[in-house]
Formats: structure tokens, C-alpha cells, sequence
């Protein structure tokens, strides 16, 4: 098989980058391969909470976060493809002190950068989110046009997408071995369905999230990427109060035709909550009739050496903790019964920010990976950059040298924090 471009990894990234590779070559010219090394979505993506924000403190990742949102907002409408897209709004929530002015500086900043944002008091946030629990001084960012998507559909829909525009995609396909001429990468060993099978490419761009680190030591390549297991708990969802969805809405950017709109989504219960101050998130998911909570950093993480050992039992502690965090937050859910617990892989940097770019010494092989957690809503806006970047042209969707892998070998790495933020 012979690919102009390979992708591997078959995640929302690197879906995404192939839908857009796809796009711009031909496919009997300049094919376009895709291989996962399981199914798509297998791997962190369809673990993901995908919730879309833009509660940054970097202007690179606020103006990917707003480009990537209009992208999923217009998705069905453009492409004919559902991906359980949900406007319920996201309130970023902290205490008085080092929580209030990060929130202070990320709405100047977000502001600035064109997102729609509000600064909410408590009285706004009981409105917002009936029933919450919040002291008189605490304060927010609201989001009304942020939410959340169906991560599994979302990477269905991007490889439907993909194949529409000639790429090929191969789902139980795993990389074993480099194929070296030179100094220069110019193929993989495949072992698919237990044959192998030699696929020969121009360039290639690794995408596999926790196994990008494996991979890419394979061909010599060493980055500072390590894979954390973080866990996630789940409840009962409460039906939605009369006022949780008063700021939902559709608008000509969305709908362009609302007799091609798809059926509604079910409605959330809640706005996505990012509670700086209890240092957890909670998002519904109203299709599954649940509501996942999670931690906002990774100190309670374990790091995994191999990420195909993944231990799938959620630790009692945690799902504690969680029903403990979003109970104190929104007393409602006391009655809510737990409905189910698990595990999923976090591919960190040492600064929370993601490698993207030509890897050192491998300069036709692109990395894109470690995107700490916060990877999701980022991925329309990396499809596009990426492929800007691979096929030589202006990177207009990011800033390259924000994410260049080399910079942590020009010491520029910088404390990471939770989820960027």
C-alpha cells in the first residue's frame, strides 16, 4: 500500500487531520492512509468528556477552542453528519483570591479574542444552574455558546467524513516497525487480521495519543510524553430544571438551512461545570441519562508504562470523592444513584500544552500528541493546522511555534497546569 500522507491513530485528532488531508489531495495522486491500531475512537477519544470552552489563559488555545466550537456548532448542517452537539453552556467557577483573577484575566483575554463570555456573580449562577450551592462572593465565566458533543459519534462522523474525500481508513491495523532507507522514514510494517503488511508513505503523522511515545522510540524519536490514567465516576442525571436551557439557542452560523437541521438533543440538565475551586468538572450527558464528574488536575492520576495495561476498576476513593465534590456543589444530586465508573488515559506534556510539529531528527514524520486532557475541543482547529503544516503551506489555524516539539530541548517549558488552564 503506498499512502502520500499516513496518519496513525485513529482518535478524534487523528481523524481530523485525515479529513482534512483528505480535502486538499487527490486521492489516486496523493493518497491519504489512515490506520487504528484497534477501532476508532478506542482510546482516549471515546473516553472523553468533549466538552468545548474556551477558558484559556493562552490566546493560541482561546482562538483554536472559538474556531474548533463554530466548527462542531456547524458540523451537522455542513456535513449531513450528527455528532450530538449541545449547546448547554459552560461556567467556569472560583473563589475570591488566585481563582477570582484567573477568571479576570481569562475574560479580558477571551474578550479580546472574540468568544462570548460573561462574568457572573452568585445570583447570575443560580440562575444559571438552579439549586447550586455558592457562597455570596463567588464569581464566573459563562460561556452560553459552549457545551459538549457525543465523542464516539464525533470520530464516526470524522471517519465518514475522511472516506467521503478519498482518504483510506483501517481500523484493527497496529504499527510494529519503522521501515528506515537512508536516515529517512519511508514506510511501516502493519500487522493486520495476524499477516503484515508494508505501507510506504512521503510523510507521516503520528497521532495515537498514549501510544505515540512507543511508537515514535521505535524510530528513534524521544519526547517528553507520559500517559496518566485518570478516572471519571457517574450518576443518575436529574430531569432539567425549566430554566437549564434559557440561554440555548440557534443562530444563521449554526442552522444555514433549518429545514436540513438535525432532530434536537436531548436537553442537559445543567451547564458543563469547571469548578476551579473544588477541583472537579462535571458535564451531562443526557442521552446516556447520566452525569460524569471528574478531577481538574492530574495529581491523583497513575502514570502508566504501558498504556494497553490500563486497569479498568475505578478506586472506591475516587468515586467518593467525586459524588462528595459535585454534591457539595449541586445538592440535588444527593439522590442521585451511581450508575457506572471508568478509567481513561491522559498523554501529558511537561507543560500541559501538546507537541505538533516535525519530529527532531524525523523531519518528514509530524507528531500530535499530549494534549493533556484538553485535546477534544481543540481538534477541528488541529486537522486544519496540521495539514497546513504537512503539505507546506501557511499555518493559519495555530501557532506552530506555541506547540513545536523541540521546545522543551531550548528550555522553554514552562509549570503545567490543570487541564492548560
Amino acid at each position: 500500500m503506498r499512502a502520500h500522507t499516513l496518519v496513525i491513530g485513529g482518535g478524534v485528532m487523528g481523524l481530523s487531520i485525515a479529513a482534512e488531508l483528505a480535502a486538499r489531495l487527490d486521492p489516486l495522486e496523493a493518497p491519504v492512509v489512515l490506520l487504528e491500531r484497534r477501532e476508532f475512537g478506542a482510546g482516549s477519544s471515546g473516553r472523553s468528556g468533549a466538552i468545548l470552552r474556551a477558558f484559556y489563559s493562552d490566546r493560541e488555545l482561546i482562538g483554536m477552542a472559538r474556531d474548533s466550537l463554530r466548527a462542531y456548532a456547524s458540523f451537522a448542517t455542513r456535513t449531513g453528519r450528527s455528532i450530538g452537539f449541545t449547546r448547554c453552556g459552560v461556567l467556569s467557577i472560583g473563589a475570591p483570591g488566585a481563582q477570582a483573577a484567573l477568571i479576570e484575566r481569562n475574560l479580558a483575554a477571551m474578550r479580546e479574542c472574540g468568544v462570548e463570555v460573561e462574568r457572573v456573580d452568585a445570583a447570575r449562577l443560580r440562575e444559571l444552574a438552579p439549586g447550586i450551592d455558592v457562597a455570596p462572593d463567588t464569581i464566573a465565566a459563562f460561556e452560553p455558546g459552549g457545551g459538549f458533543v457525543d465523542p464516539q459519534r464525533t470520530c464516526q462522523a470524522f471517519a465518514a467524513l475522511a472516506r467521503s474525500r478519498g482518504a483510506t481508513l483501517r481500523e484493527g491495523a497496529r504499527v510494529v516497525r519503522w521501515c528506515v532507507e537512508r536516515g529517512r522514514a519511508v514506510g511501516v510494517e502493519v500487522e493486520c487480521a495476524g499477516a503484515l503488511q508494508r505501507v510506504e508513505f512521503q510523510r507521516a503523522v503520528v497521532a495515537a495519543g498514549p501510544w505515540t511515545r512507543a511508537l515514535l522510540e521505535l524510530l528513534g524519536v524521544r519526547l517528553p510524553l507520559r500517559a496518566v490514567r485518570p478516572e471519571q465516576h457517574f450518576v443518575a442525571m436529574p430531569s432539567p430544571s425549566s430554566g437549564a436551557s434559557s440561554f440555548e439557542r440557534e443562530s444563521p452560523e449554526e442552522w444555514l438551512d433549518a429545514r436540513f437541521a438535525p432532530p434536537p438533543e436531548p436537553r442537559a440538565a445543567h451547564p458543563v461545570l469547571l469548578d476551579l475551586e473544588r477541583g472537579f468538572y462535571t458535564r451531562c450527558e443526557p442521552a446516556r441519562g447520566r452525569t460524569r464528574i471528574g478531577a481538574l488536575d492530574y495529581a491523583r492520576d497513575l502514570e502508566l508504562a504501558d498504556p494497553d495495561a490500563l486497569d479498568e476498576a475505578v478506586s472506591a476513593e475516587f468515586s467518593a470523592w467525586a459524588r462528595e465534590r459535585l454534591c457539595s456543589r449541586l445538592p440535588a444530586y444527593r439522590v442521585a444513584p451511581d450508575v457506572a465508573a471508568q478509567a481513561a488515559w491522559y498523554t501529558l506534556t511537561p507543560d500541559s500544552q501538546a507537541l505538533i510539529g516535525p519530529c527532531p531528527g524525523a523531519h518528514n514524520v509530524f507528531v500530535a500528541s499530549g494534549f493533556s486532557g484538553h485535546g477534544f475541543k481543540l481538534a477541528p482547529s488541529i486537522g486544519e493546522g496540521v495539514a497546513q503544516l504537512v503539505l507546506g503551506e501557511a499555518v493559519g489555524a495555530f501557532d506552530p511555534k506555541f506547540f513545536a516539539p523541540e521546545r522543551f530541548e531550548q528550555r522553554r517549558e514552562r509549570p503545567g497546569g490543570a487541564f492548560g488552564l
